[in-house]
């Protein structure tokens, strides 16, 4: 997978990376008209072989560099966050907002937000509850045509249980 601005977010509980990755790639061309005209560039993008899954998070562990697991889906990752409680939360392209578990990858509590989860997640505390904040907004993937969420811009903040 590739990584541009989506965070990814470090857990001090598990010393692992976790990472927003689009498994992409990109067939580039050099050009004086069109394209990308600060860089010179026209880019074509397309799902990297052997995958039909645009989205990818990957834990990383820092001490021994392998992935200790992989969750992939159809619709784009966006950034993640971690917790003090063991959770990785982070979004996608078609709306959905997740909480992880750290060490296993797996998917523990999942909501439809019904727009692209564009912003980066945070998390804070007030009188000793914890709350995670997710943003929507309009954002379209190419790659992934069949997916329509709407474009709505929305803040959703939600209260950890106790």
């Amino acid at each position: 997978g590739g990584k541009n601005w989506p965070a990814g977010a470090y857990s001090p509980l598990t010393n692992t990376m976790y990472f927003p990755l689009k498994q992409t790639c990109a067939r580039v061309l050099s050009t004086m008209e069109g394209g990308l005209a600060i860089y010179r560039l026209a880019a074509r993008f397309q799902l990297a072989p052997g995958t039909d899954n645009l989205g990818t998070v990957r834990a990383i562990s820092v001490e021994t560099g392998r992935t200790t697991w992989v969750h992939e889906q159809r619709a784009a990752t966006q950034a993640l966050v971690t917790t003090g409680g063991g959770l990785v939360f982070g979004g996608d392209g078609n709306g959905r907002f997740r909480a992880f578990d750290q060490d296993t990858g797996m998917v523990l509590w999942e909501i439809n937000l019904g727009s692209p989860v564009t912003g980066f997640p945070i998390t804070y505390a007030v009188a000793g509850r914890q709350y995670v904040v997710a943003s929507t907004g309009s954002r379209t993937e190419g790659l992934t045509p069949e997916l329509h969420p709407s474009a709505g811009n929305n803040l959703f903040v939600f209260a950890l249980p106790d």
